[in-house]
């Protein structure tokens, strides 16, 4: 994996230009749980849609998006340096984050569960096995394990959360159109019964 080309959200801001290069959408709703997508639009396409899209009319959200026509792989900033003011707050007074993210395997369609919110994390695998989805929950020692305290999934007022890898071929089957302007309205069965089962693993509030 290449190094990120910005270290901080900061930095990124002072060389890419808002509503142009990137931007950030959330909602804060009555809820003490939330979807987070700090790679969305073209860095790791379909997160953004997964993130609203499992929120619903009842938890919160938060997206960062890029807007690039190419080269959105410069806005990647690794989730233990993610630091952009409103997401670390608006997290920080959550219970419950589900952090949405995606790798690059084309053949595959898998997806890797990890955080420090151990309990959750099992639940969610096992809804998603339940719905026939290939999943894995990743060892504490796995680099993309998501369990390091810096991580901003593990910033809530718990201090844990749950960050789920999605493969791109796992990502490419929830759209007719893999497309920016496409995706939103072109969602297939599959994304629906994705969102469907790790809804059903969130704890009451």
């Amino acid at each position: 994996m290449m190094p990120d080309k910005y270290a901080s959200f900061s930095e990124l801001a002072s060389y890419e230009v808002y509503n142009q290069d990137y931007k950030i959408q959330f909602e804060i709703r009555p809820s003490n749980i939330i979807m987070l997508a700090i790679h969305g639009g073209g860095i790791e396409t379909g997160t953004s849609e997964l993130a609203v899209g499992l929120a619903g009319n009842e938890y919160s959200y938060y997206i960062f998006e890029g807007l690039k026509k190419a080269g959105n792989a410069d806005l990647h900033i690794t989730s233990t340096h993610f630091d952009e003011p409103h997401a670390l707050t608006i997290i920080s007074k959550e219970d419950y984050v589900v952090s949405f993210h995606g790798y690059n395997d084309k053949s595959e369609k898998h997806t890797k569960i990890g955080g420090a919110d151990k309990a959750l994390r099992s639940k969610v695998h096992e809804a998603l096995v339940s719905k026939g989805f290939s999943t894995e929950i990743l060892s504490d020692q796995d680099p993309f394990s998501g369990t390091s305290p810096r991580n901003i999934t593990n910033k809530t007022a718990r201090r844990m959360g749950v960050q789920i890898e999605i493969s791109k071929a796992q990502r490419e089957a929830f759209f007719a159109t893999n497309t920016r302007n496409e995706r939103k309205n072109s969602k297939t069965q599959e994304f629906f019964e994705y969102i469907s089962a790790i809804r059903s693993a969130f704890p009451l509030r």
